[in-house]
């Protein structure tokens, strides 16, 4: 046999190979990484959601036929003048877009590994407070919520991480997370993408089929009251699109879990700020550039051995909220939207209340609110000492949702005003600790983050 020949026949078989391995390979992967996966769910015990397990496929199937969606196209198509076929077509664009690719070893072999690899390094990680008992009494067939408070985008990470022994969440995701790589991140921990300020109708009818279908049947979800980053620092009035749908979704038991999160320091708080203040937005390259900055210095600090970390990272979770009770039984599906509205804004103030008081106190919001109200111009820190260690005995006789380092009220103030001091926002200046007027919309941001709680309940520091 010639050379060439010999090199015919080995590509033949190569070719031959690839295209058995293609067919085989990938069916035998697939089984395996199921097995796997499965048996990372048994070892770690938590709880599967039913819609993200289910083959985007097959769901994206059942929602084309959906007898409420196609009724929906119907009359938007009769509306238009359209064709059906036409809206049908866009209904399956939409669906690829929302639907998420859960998948279980990614989630939890890897993610949860990653995730809290990134957030110890930078934080202390820790539940502040937790209503386990009422928590563990939440039948297994109910739909369960979390309700949060979107202090930052670290913010998924953190609950995920949290609730990743007990439950994985199906996070509503904005349209910021749609580029590479963090669509497919979100996508494989089973996270479903929103268009916010999106008008099509279709489009809404849409995601509300899909809500309603993944909460009927006892997805665990994770949604933003507020719907957004908020930009001073204060809780900002609830959102009632997602909650109108979960709300209308028929589900036997819909519960929800209020969580409030707060960290001594928000990744973005500069660019929130900056946005808060009317400031235009830094451009794609100016924010590439001042992150990787950012990063750089970061990684060459910890090569030196002067890496801080951040602070301390909490997150509270409150009694749970059924809705039947909290709606007297009345059914929003049977109601307009005229009628069922007022319904839904009580409701949803309800809520995010129950989520502001849930919100962590840590130490520099604590040191925040107390150098914010204090009537020193250039406080020493023996009287801004003193004034936060009353803060702090006054707020625990209140029980709110204080945030102590080793249980010390001197251990907080010492901690809230290092990050403050090594962040630059205050300064020691002969004694006396200076606010740089161009600090000082950093420094309300922390403060007004829980002035809710400590406003209401405590008078400012004479």
């Amino acid at each position: 046999m010639t050379p060439k020949l010999v090199w015919l026949a080995l590509a033949a078989g190569v070719l031959v190979a690839l295209l058995l391995l293609r067919r085989f390979g990938r069916r035998w992967f697939r089984r395996w990484s199921w097995r796997h996966a499965l048996r990372t769910r048994r070892e770690m015990g938590f709880r599967l959601n039913p819609v993200t397990v289910t083959r985007k496929q097959r769901l994206k199937d059942e929602l084309l036929a959906d007898p409420d969606l196609r009724t929906r196209v119907t009359d938007l198509a009769r509306e238009s003048g359209r064709e059906e076929a036409s809206f049908l077509a866009d209904v399956s664009l939409y669906l690829d877009e929302i639907i998420p690719s859960f998948n279980l070893i990614t989630t939890y072999r890897y993610g949860k590994g990653l995730a809290g690899w990134l957030l110890r390094s930078c934080y202390r990680v820790r539940i502040g407070r937790s209503a386990e008992a009422a928590l563990n009494r939440i039948p297994r067939d109910a739909s369960v919520v979390y309700v949060m408070n979107h202090r930052s985008n670290a913010d998924y990470l953190l609950v995920a991480f949290l609730l990743s022994n007990r439950v994985s969440i199906s996070y509503a995701v904005g349209e910021w997370a749609r580029v590479w790589p963090l669509e497919k991140l979100f996508r494989s921990f089973g996270s479903f993408f929103v268009r916010r300020r999106f008008r099509d109708p279709l489009y809404h009818a849409v995601l509300e089929r899909y809500v309603q279908r993944a909460v009927a049947q006892g997805t665990t979800q994770g949604i933003f009251l507020e719907g957004g980053l908020s930009r001073d620092g204060r809780l900002q009035p609830p959102k009632l699109g997602l909650l109108d749908y979960m709300l209308r979704a028929g589900a036997k038991d819909l519960v929800f879990i209020p969580v409030g999160i707060n960290y001594d320091r928000v990744v973005e708080d500069s660019n929130l700020v900056r946005e808060g203040l009317g400031k235009p937005k830094r451009g794609p390259l100016d924010l590439l550039r001042r992150t990787s900055l950012w990063l750089l210095g970061l990684v060459w600090r910890g090569a030196t051995g002067r890496f801080h970390r951040f602070g301390y990272a909490v997150a509270n979770f409150g009694l749970p909220i059924h809705a039947a009770s909290a709606l007297q039984g009345a059914d929003l599906r049977a109601m307009d939207w005229d009628t069922r509205r007022p319904l839904l804004e009580a409701f949803a103030d309800d809520l995010l209340k129950a989520v502001g008081n849930e919100v962590p106190i840590t130490p520099v919001a604590a040191v925040a609110w107390v150098y914010r109200n204090q009537g020193e111009t250039a406080p020493g820190k023996a009287l801004l000492r003193d004034q936060v260690l009353e803060t702090l005995a006054r707020a625990q006789e209140q029980g709110l949702p204080l945030h102590l380092p080793r249980g010390s009220f001197q251990r907080t103030f010492e901690v809230g005003l290092r990050v403050l001091l090594l962040r630059r926002i205050l300064l020691q200046v002969d004694g006396h600790l200076v606010l740089p007027p161009h600090k000082a919309p950093l420094l309300d941001y922390y403060a007004l983050g829980v002035a809710h709680l400590l406003d209401r309940t405590h008078p400012a520091p004479s």
